[in-house]
């Protein structure tokens, strides 16, 4: 019996190893390279690779290399094969992210729908999913999962979202939200984690991070020797609730100061009764009150960088709706950090994240990717 089950894991390993060399390779691949390149034997090759094709998550063809050569098979991996889903709930929307194997976006929707932790809410929500999933025709049965992100505490190892003040949700089980979404895998987690989690996995060249996320909440994620830090309780990088001006602005999580406060998205759209896209439209066109604004949020924002650059001395991604508006801003915006940095005005610790608005739906959605090609 052991034997057998040795047979088994080995053979389970070795698939493995042969579908994660296929799918981080860019090129389709041959059995002789994956041969070489992971010192595995042709039979056990060719049995992995037959299981994959079965599966559906390889495909393999011929090409010609002469008219008097053999044609050599080559292998590839299916990027639709499998596929997850990351939702992003906000107090005023919903975001709806799809993605492939490879998190490469299939779909993406925004949808007006304000926060009520009420049953009628989450029936709303998982039948604007299923128009969602129909509407891209996408097949449930490749489905790996749905993941949920919301803007506040989560305490994964209590079960319960501890607060989330832009939801007016405080001391919440998580079983009052996951029988909702009980038709797939589902996982709930705060978005700036799973945000920063998007930006990771696009980019591991950094063995540490620090990831800002600016939505209407303000959040983040730390990174440190190549692992995700989030606190013994789940709380760390909850950068939105840094006191940034003492006896300052009222904050959501009512203590007076807090960086979300001056920092929130809401601070250009909602205070001033436009959108984001209408307030950087005035920035843009010369209007003297969205340059003053900006300025003042600027300000803020910059002293909340050096902050944190002061503390974890690393590099800093700039996440969340707010990266995605910044583009020629973003010169300037650098300028200001520099001149506040320790650093010798150096700025180039900042970048701009990868996924914007769609940053937290993507992490979310990346974790059931992960999850699989780790268990493949």
């Amino acid at each position: 019996m052991d034997d057998v089950i040795t047979a088994t894991v080995l053979r389970q390993t070795s698939r493995r190893r042969v579908f994660q060399y296929i799918y981080n390779s860019s090129q389709p691949v041959t059995r002789k390279e994956i041969a070489e390149e992971l010192s595995l034997s042709v039979p056990t090759i060719t049995g992995s690779l037959s299981e994959l094709v079965e599966l559906g998550l390889v495909s393999c063809s011929d090409v010609q290399v002469s008219t008097e050569e053999r044609k050599p098979r080559t292998y590839a991996l299916e990027p639709l094969a499998r596929g997850a889903v990351g939702l992003s709930i906000l107090d005023n929307e919903v975001r709806m992210l799809a993605i492939d194997m490879r998190a490469n976006e299939l779909g993406f929707r925004a949808l007006p729908l304000p926060f009520t932790h009420t049953a009628s809410y989450y029936e709303t929500l998982t039948r604007c999913l299923e128009e969602f999933l129909d509407d891209l025709d996408l097949d449930r049965s490749r489905l790996l999962g749905v993941g949920i992100t919301l803007p506040g505490i989560i305490d994964q190892e209590a079960g319960k979202v501890v607060m989330a003040p832009t939801l007016d949700l405080w001391d919440v089980s998580l079983d009052e939200i996951y029988p909702y979404f009980s038709r797939y895998h589902s996982f709930i987690e705060n978005d700036a984690n799973a945000s920063g989690c998007a930006e990771r996995w696009m980019d591991k060249s950094r063995s540490n991070m620090v990831y800002l996320y600016l939505e209407r909440g303000v959040g983040g994620a730390i990174f440190w020797d190549n692992k995700q830090y989030i606190g013994d309780r789940g709380r760390g990088g909850e950068f939105g609730h840094l006191c940034i001006v003492p006896n300052g602005k009222l904050c959501h999580c009512g203590r007076r100061g807090c960086l979300e406060a001056y920092c929130s998205t809401s601070r250009l759209s909602d205070d001033l009764g436009v959108t984001l896209e209408e307030f950087f439209a005035a920035l843009r066109g010369g209007d003297e009150q969205a340059a003053a604004i900006w300025a003042e949020y600027c300000d803020h924002l910059t002293d909340a960088l050096n902050n944190l650059r002061t503390n974890f001395d690393c590099d800093i991604v700039l996440g969340g709706t707010l990266s995605s508006y910044l583009g020629d801003l973003f010169p300037e915006l650098c300028w200001e950090l520099g001149e506040k940095t320790l650093f010798n005005g150096d700025s180039s610790f900042l970048h701009l994240d990868r996924f914007g608005a769609h940053s937290a739906c993507a992490g979310t959605a990346l974790r059931f990717i992960d999850d699989y090609l780790c268990s493949i």
